[in-house]
């Protein structure tokens, strides 16, 4: 027969009660996990998307404001004078720049929320995973620990 060599019953149950908080702990954690991704989500497939077409119609027009008040400018300005329009050109300039990254950012976010939701299934799965240890493997260990537990006492009791 094997020998148990059982000395202190409240190791036992400091250890029952370090796992129950290690499964509690756990459904927490991956609740917030959840929550965080759905919020990340939520972000790359619908606010960042609408941010970013909003922000395109504003540097659009912005950029026909520029162009308009430069072909003003240089309808007004003599051939020869050619420095009379240059705040006008630069705004131009900068108008240009941000309706292209603007353009770039509309054109990208497809393909990052792509890359996104394949992330979520794969992070999803180690969640689910996460559930099963706390749901099945530790509630299982938890029950048979405190089987032995309280087996152990009824023993001592005799």
């Amino acid at each position: 027969m094997a020998e148990a060599n059982v000395k202190n019953i409240e190791a036992l149950e400091l250890f029952l009660d370090a796992i129950v908080s290690l499964r509690t702990g756990t459904r927490k954690q991956a609740d917030e996990i959840r929550e965080q991704l759905q919020r990340v989500s939520n972000w790359i497939e619908k606010e960042l998307p609408e941010y970013w077409r909003n922000e395109h119609r504003i540097s659009e027009n912005k950029w026909i404001a520029a162009r308009e008040e430069l072909m003003r400018c240089e309808s007004k300005t003599r051939a020869e004078d050619e420095r009379s329009c240059s705040v006008q050109r630069k705004m131009l300039a900068k108008a240009t720049e941000r309706r292209a990254l603007c353009e770039h950012r509309v054109r990208t976010i497809p393909l990052l929320a792509r890359q996104w939701n394949q992330f979520y299934q794969e992070i999803s799965l180690s969640v689910r995973h996460l559930d099963d240890l706390s749901e099945s493997t530790l509630q299982n260990a938890i029950s048979r620990l405190q089987s032995i537990v309280d087996t152990l006492k009824k023993y001592l009791e005799l």
